[in-house]
């Protein structure tokens, strides 16, 4: 993960201050979609919507024209630069469909958007939780903070990738998330699909600082 975003971590040490290398190092709000046919669930989908300052680090590698928009070349490049890693790691997603866990069995669909101004800031974390004990947010995951490197106001780059299913299902459940906690990604909880459940994953987890264990959301769609 680390290797996969090197360059927004060598950016994040020029522009982020010591204290806001607690981990998570990036924070994603991520929705869930589900998408049927013919009685059955054919496709998930998720999007990931990246913190307004981590997005700050991003857009301009990607928006090479400056336009603020994400072009058909653009998207093309970066999913042939981002999908293989991302694969490697397996999206940072587990897929159920009734029986054992497994990660998307193919590359996804893949599209990106800029949005702005920004869906996604993230609030205030729990200070007494892990090893954000004791801490105030970091100025670099606020986007009102003084210091944000776009000054027009906050925005949020945003991936869309969208996973087949090996087989037609009633039943799935998704839960992504990142062992290391380098990125912490959580569900928006108003965005879970009607008919499906948001809760916590028993097993799967980041544990950064022993002790204080960050279970994966999951959530999960039942067809009648």
């Amino acid at each position: 993960m680390r290797r996969l975003l090197a360059p927004v971590l060598a950016a994040l040490a020029l522009l982020a201050p010591v204290a806001a290398f607690a981990h998570p190092h990036i924070v994603v709000q991520q929705v869930v979609r589900m998408v049927a046919k013919d009685g059955k669930y054919s496709h998930v989908e998720i999007e990931w919507r990246f913190d307004p300052f981590s997005s700050e680090v991003e857009i301009p590698l990607i928006d090479e024209d400056k336009d603020g928009k994400v072009s058909a070349r653009e998207t093309k490049l970066l999913a042939g630069e981002m999908m293989p890693e991302l694969g490697k790691e397996g999206y940072l997603s587990w897929i159920n469909t009734g029986g054992k866990d497994f990660r998307p069995p193919k590359a996804p669909q893949f599209s990106v958007r800029i949005d702005d101004p920004a869906s996604f800031v993230p609030p205030e974390w729990d200070r007494n939780a892990g090893d954000n004990a004791g801490m105030p947010m970091p100025a670099n995951k606020r986007a009102d903070a003084p210091g944000l490197p776009r000054k027009q106001g906050a925005r949020n780059l945003v991936y869309i990738m969208r996973f087949a299913l090996p087989q037609p299902s009633k039943l799935v459940s998704i839960a992504t998330y990142d062992p290391e906690d380098f990125i912490r990604i959580e569900v928006a909880k108003g965005s879970v699909p009607a008919g499906c459940t948001l809760g916590k994953h028993p097993t799967h987890k980041s544990e950064f600082v022993r002790g204080y264990p960050f279970f994966a959301d999951v959530v999960t769609c039942q067809l009648p």
